[in-house]
């Protein structure tokens, strides 16, 4: 089932198991322009109805810190100590450790544009920058509140990286901002899905040796990359529906996924 997520409502929880220090500020939806795309091929959809919700919320940029070249470079919020405008992770006048904005979104914070394919080591390097930056031993000597502001920061930053870097919570997360929220508990009805799920842990069952094992892993990161595909596909020309049901497939093989990484 779906439901409507209305504008300053949305709440983030897609990084399953990050390590959450303190408490995360809500993160609103922002407006996307559509994008052009190639034709999009999905079966049969069943009562997979959408409410969008009017997410007009602005989104104040990141500043060059952030990564630039994203939608960062712009003027961040004024200052909470000299009241000069400020920066994502610190004033440019005082230097003070800014607080989290919450105006800011994951692909903001890496400065990279808020579309599906990203690229991996731009990504993991701008992690790697942002994980120096805040790292304690830079903000030590800061007040206690500077200190609680960098650890916000800081987790902030390690649950936006675990969002993006996978395919499946990265596209849930790209729907949030939409305002559609996704039923992760749903199940598909697709006799054809659920029998090749059970195929596949048979396999995984039985499977003797590493080799064997390899080998499921690669049949089923086909499947995933042909749903990841769809996804993007649809999500360019905003057919939600279709997105939507992609994510879902996607999950019943990422299930898969982990099942047969356990056994390696």
């Amino acid at each position: 089932m779906w439901r409507r997520a209305g504008a300053g409502q949305l709440r983030l929880h897609l990084a399953a198991g990050a390590a959450r220090r303190s408490r995360r500020p809500p993160v609103p939806p922002l407006p996307t322009a559509p994008s052009a795309c190639g034709t999009f091929f999905s079966p049969s959809r069943h009562d997979l109805g959408i409410f969008r919700g009017s997410v007009g919320a602005s989104c104040r940029g990141v500043s060059d810190q952030a990564g630039g070249g994203g939608g960062g470079g712009e003027e961040g919020g004024a200052c909470w100590s000299c009241g000069a405008r400020g920066a994502f992770l610190s004033c440019g006048s005082c230097r003070s450790v800014q607080p989290v904005d919450p105006a800011v979104d994951y692909f903001r914070i890496f400065g990279l544009k808020r579309e599906y394919n990203i690229k991996d080591k731009s990504l993991e390097g701008m992690y790697k920058d942002w994980q120096k930056k805040l790292h304690p031993d830079l903000v030590h000597t800061k007040t206690e509140k500077e200190r609680a502001f960098a650890a916000e920061q800081s987790a902030l930053v390690i649950d936006a990286y675990r969002t993006l870097s996978r395919p499946l919570s990265r596209a849930l997360y790209l729907l949030q901002l939409e305002g559609i929220h996704v039923d992760e508990e749903k199940t598909i009805n697709d006799p054809e899905l659920l029998m090749e799920m059970m195929e596949i842990r048979e396999a995984v069952s039985d499977a003797s040796d590493s080799q064997t094992l390899e080998k499921i892993k690669s049949q089923i990161n086909r499947k995933l990359e042909i749903w990841s595909n769809s996804f993007k596909e649809a999500f360019d020309k905003r057919d939600f529906d279709g997105a939507v049901e992609a994510t879902q497939r996607m999950r019943y093989y990422e299930r898969a996924m982990e099942e047969t990484v356990k056994k390696l």
